[in-house]
């Protein structure tokens, strides 16, 4: 099994500094969240990610596993001001 893509999303946006935390992940702000997408090589390497997050202070609002690069994407739904889908 080759790497898995995951999405995590937190609570706020992050400092310049706490985004260096992911360096070899994508990190995007979007209205009061934090989007971190990245591959992780191995099974226990979510668990390190949500270890860092929590060492961090940073709640996290959800874990998503990503289709594989090939695969068709679903839809995203929208996402309003405060972070909620409509």
């Amino acid at each position: 099994m080759g790497p898995t893509r995951y999405e995590v999303r937190v609570d706020g946006k992050l400092s310049d500094r706490a985004r260096g935390a992911f360096s070899a992940m994508d990190v995007t702000s979007v209205p009061t969240q934090t989007i971190v997408v990245g591959e992780l090589a191995v099974p226990s390497d979510l668990g390190d990610l949500l270890a860092r997050c929590m060492a961090m202070g940073l709640e996290v609002l959800s874990i998503r596993r990503l289709p594989d690069e090939g695969s068709p994407r679903p839809q995203t739904p929208a996402i309003d001001e405060a972070g909620r889908a409509p």
